[in-house]
């Protein structure tokens, strides 16, 4: 995995995320993470390794963009105020709406032909002989899960950096030391509970030794399944974490990226694979995320985005599976397959560590267009990339 694109929320390169490594090129700070075949000591999964771009952004280097004078012209504070407010009535009850969507699909339209099925998980020692089988099914069905893909002691470790790093991230947007896209992302169905919601996209910096010993761990494991995905030359497009608080309510089916080339936007882009890693046990009512496999497709796309009568046809039509991931356990999917995380009706936090992969090196479209909520795309060749969320009739 090459960490070209591993950007901070602002879309600066990693090191403007990361102050005190600023002006140090990262080649030899992470060498560390150089994998070898002691990976299952299987000689498919020799020469992966993870490497990162020297090329160097600091936040004091990137110029800010100067308001025209018309902009500033409309920056008078009595209309920023009133804009301000019909922005924030707009956005509730977009998300009231996108809530009542999400407990329509979930009562009566997901798992209607066959029911909710449970994700079917391969051993990891399935990996040693047959990752290229997992990687077929995989290719075919959109989503798999491999059981005990990280051990229980870096769970517990990850699940306690990302408990304290929600509590200091909430903080600092709260007294206005950093913008909230600086440390959370766009995520279908928040919830209505103040600036935060009860469901969060929590942004992880690999300055954590934490995080970076559970990507070593993570990447050693699933190696040669990596490698069949996306190529030795595999691309690190993201490291990031779901919050799911109690209350957190149904997610509407989406798909965190379009389907590429598609005829508005003839472009090529190989697969994102995002792997969710459960950090502890996730029982029914904390809610599972469930999968429509085979839905990355591009006639599955055509399909889904139509009119709202026919979208919940062909939601009610397809096969479903739910997640069901005890701690360790890790979900793989294509970023394109639809897909929806559960109400959590528990009194425990949910909480998933993800990351996303692929072969291609960055998003095609410019200013990371229909990217998924999280994905951090590139926008230019000089590493400056932007966090789109998803936008209608991606959500």
């Amino acid at each position: 995995v090459n960490l070209n694109q591993v950007h901070d929320p602002r879309g600066r390169s990693v090191t403007a995320f990361v102050p005190k490594f600023s002006h140090t090129p990262f080649e030899g700070v992470l060498s560390m993470f150089e994998m070898t075949s002691r990976m299952h000591n299987s000689p498919q999964a020799t020469g992966f390794s993870l490497r990162v771009r020297t090329q160097v952004h600091s936040r004091a280097a990137l110029p800010r963009p100067q308001l025209s004078n018309r902009r500033k012209s409309l920056s008078h504070p009595y209309m920023v105020v009133r804009m301000s407010a019909l922005s924030g009535i707009m956005e509730k009850a977009a998300n009231a709406n996108a809530e009542l969507l999400a407990r329509k699909e979930g009562s009566s339209l997901i798992g209607k032909k066959s029911g909710l099925q449970p994700l079917k998980g391969f051993p990891m020692s399935t990996l040693e002989d047959k990752a290229d089988k997992v990687v077929t099914v995989l290719q075919q069905n959109g989503v798999i899960c491999m059981r005990k893909a990280l051990s229980e002691e870096m769970c517990d470790q990850l699940l306690a950096h990302v408990n304290e790093e929600s509590e200091r991230g909430k903080a600092e947007v709260e007294t206005g030391k950093v913008e909230f896209d600086e440390r959370f992302g766009g995520v279908n169905c928040r919830g209505l509970n103040g600036t935060f919601g009860y469901r969060q996209d929590m942004f992880l910096s690999m300055e954590s030794e934490t995080v970076q010993a559970g990507l070593k761990e993570a990447i050693q494991n699933l190696g040669p399944l990596l490698q069949g995905a996306c190529s030795r030359e595999g691309m690190l497009h993201e490291i990031s974490s779901i919050v799911s608080d109690p209350k957190s309510p149904r997610q509407c089916i989406h798909a965190d990226t379009i389907f590429l080339p598609s005829k508005q936007f003839p472009v090529p882009m190989k697969p994102l694979y995002t792997l969710f890693f459960a950090l502890q046990d996730i029982t029914d009512d904390m809610g599972h995320t469930t999968y429509l496999p085979r839905t990355h497709t591009e006639r599955a796309h055509e399909l889904w985005n139509t009119t709202p009568k026919q979208k919940e046809a062909f939601i009610a039509a397809q096969p479903a599976v739910i997640s069901s991931l005890n701690k360790g356990d890790v979900a793989i999917f294509d970023s394109r397959l639809l897909h929806c995380g559960g109400a959590n009706i528990s009194n425990k936090r949910r909480v998933l560590f993800y990351f996303t992969v692929s072969e291609d090196q960055r998003w095609p479209l410019p200013n990371g267009l229909h990217g998924s909520n999280s994905v951090r795309s590139a926008a230019d060749g000089n590493g400056v990339c932007v966090i789109w969320d998803c936008e209608p009739p991606y959500h």
